[in-house]
């Protein structure tokens, strides 16, 4: 009987436990492996009124601002959660922290905790909270502070201070009484953090400061106030990343930036926001390339294409000097063409932006087997950042030209240390057009593109990690014009071209980006990257034909590259 009742207590304890836990969280959403608490216990919901239906933020000051669900004011959370929600779980804290509500957490954030100097009834952090938060990193939680500026003329946006100085010196972090204003910061290409973000929007915030005691500190933003304020030159972090225990603490000197301010046409918060709050994820020892002045890397690289032309299409009589006929049946020739050469790539490390000064020399070029007589410098420079983001692509010589637009996959983009396969994450890359001589000249377009972290790999005896990327799109949603597909000699035709796109859209491009990572030393050991176009192009001399069938064989084309790079061991 004592066992019994002794089981029935035992139970209704952890039930209460767990009720309890489950009262104080709020989901947003569930459905993510990496899980985020965000903190309204120490900022309140809102609570203004206005007419019989809408409740939200205060306009007065920060008293219910930075809340879910409240689309009415321009300083909510909601944009911030719906770009956040694609790659974690959220959930909203609702009452004091202690280890069983943070169980089964990775993150907490923490923003503009409510000043009871301004905020009647206000719940500060206590010492036993910051104790839990202070285990909770040690263990390998991630913990971020957001803030506001912290001067007088900004008391409506303050921050309760004493707590939360007490909790940031644990880390070794504090913060600055100054006020970046409204600033556009531009973010230089090559940036060892932040890559595709031209400008920045600083909401209003502090710059911060990093304490003797803080453990590998990196800064991850610096911020000013831009010149367009004659009255201030603030500068300084505005984010910064430490790593006490097993854990991080990331402190950020503005929690605006991230409200109304994603809205701004002009700046890419929303961009910013998603790669700030990977580095919150737990590190898996995932380390972006090193390239080393005294030790180049060699590639080898062949492209190669095949089209297919109906022999009714007028296209199907333009010239392919550089190519050969691959005859599947007596009456059909299909004009394919092969490149190859050999790259030497060496690199310089810039030291303020820790990233790398790359040059590749392109030697011994071919058409199938046939060395090029040209005897002129064929190189392509790049930078390649912390990241292994490229930038600034820029070639001397045709055929070290002709091979830049595929150059940049040789470089694998790990933003932060703790991806893990099935993750994610965007980046703006170059793709070569097919076009119907595709000896010549290519034409490029940079696109958005997804890439995943498929899985961890063996490939020819290495553990990789495999990262692809494939999509497709309408040829005009990516300008892809007629001019684009057709030789010089056809687009600069006296009275003009002979050609248009049967419909406006013109067709569709698919593609494929592969690239075989080494999991220790993070260079592409092996990357492939395909392209192919089907289009409908009119010759303007001709009637339209009436079936889909004749339609079909008077404008189709059908163009495929392949481009494979070969890391040479």
């Amino acid at each position: 009987m004592y066992k019994i009742f002794a089981s029935i207590l035992l139970v209704s304890l952890n039930l209460q436990g767990l009720f309890a836990q489950q009262a104080g969280i709020i989901n947003y959403n569930d459905d993510k492996d990496v899980k985020l608490l965000f903190d309204y216990y120490h900022h309140n919901l809102p609570s203004t009124k206005v007419g019989n239906h809408i409740v939200t933020g205060s306009w007065l000051d920060s008293d219910g601002r930075y809340g879910w669900n409240d689309f009415v004011h321009t300083n909510t959370l909601d944009h911030a959660y719906t770009i956040l929600s694609k790659e974690y779980s959220i959930s909203m804290g609702r009452s004091p922290y202690s280890e069983q509500l943070l169980k089964g957490f990775d993150g907490v954030v923490i923003f503009a905790a409510d000043n009871p100097e301004l905020i009647a009834g206000a719940k500060v952090i206590s010492d036993q909270e910051i104790s839990v938060l202070e285990k909770f990193v040690e263990e390998g939680g991630s913990l971020m502070l957001m803030l506001n500026a912290m001067v007088e003329d900004r008391f409506s946006e303050s921050f309760e201070t004493n707590q939360v100085k007490k909790l940031l010196r644990k880390f070794g972090l504090a913060w600055n009484n100054d006020d970046t204003h409204y600033s556009d910061n531009v973010i230089p290409t090559g940036h060892p953090y932040f890559y595709d973000v031209p400008v920045f929007h600083y909401g209003a915030g502090c710059t911060l400061n990093i304490l003797p005691e803080a453990k590998n500190p990196e800064v991850l933003l610096d911020v000013y106030s831009d010149s367009t304020y004659t009255d201030r030159s603030v500068s300084g972090p505005g984010i910064v990343l430490v790593r006490p225990g097993k854990g991080k603490v990331i402190l950020v000197g503005d929690a605006g930036s991230w409200t109304g301010n994603i809205s701004r046409p002009w700046a890419d918060n929303g961009k910013i926001l998603q790669q700030l709050f990977r580095y919150m994820k737990p590190d898996r020892g995932i380390r972006p390339a090193v390239y080393e002045r005294d030790r180049p890397l060699y590639y080898e690289v062949t492209v190669t294409g095949l089209q297919a032309v109906p022999g009714g299409n007028s296209l199907s009589k333009i010239s392919h000097p550089k190519y050969r006929m691959f005859s599947p049946r007596p009456t059909t020739d299909m004009p394919y063409f092969e490149a190859s050469a050999d790259l030497k790539v060496t690199a310089e490390r810039d030291t303020v932006l820790n990233a790398f000064y790359t040059n590749i020399d392109v030697q011994d070029f071919k058409w199938f087997d046939q060395s090029v007589s040209d005897r002129k410098k064929q190189s392509v420079s790049m930078v390649i950042s912390r990241q292994g983001k490229v930038s600034n692509v820029h070639s001397e010589g045709w055929y070290a030209q002709w091979l830049s637009a595929d150059l940049p996959i040789i470089s694998a983009l790990s933003p932060v240390d703790g991806l893990r396969p099935a993750d994610s994450w965007q980046s703006e890359e170059s793709l070569r057009v097919p076009a119907l001589r595709a000896t010549d000249l290519p034409s490029m377009k940079t696109v958005d593109v997804d890439i995943l972290y498929a899985k961890d790999t063996v490939y020819l005896g290495q553990s990789c990690r495999y990262l692809v990327s494939s999509g497709e799109a309408w040829l005009s949603d990516w300008d892809i014009k007629i001019e684009d597909l057709l030789p010089k000699e056809e687009i600069q035709r006296v009275g003009g071209s002979n050609y248009h796109y049967l419909n406006k859209r013109g067709g569709k491009i698919l593609f494929k980006r592969e690239q075989f990572v080494d999991g220790i030393t993070g260079h592409v050991v092996e990357a492939r990257l395909q392209t192919r176009i089907i289009s409908w192009i009119q010759d303007k001399r001709k009637p339209i034909a009436k079936s889909n069938l004749d339609k079909d064989n008077e404008t189709i084309i059908s163009l495929a590259t392949i481009t494979t790079f070969k890391l040479k061991q």
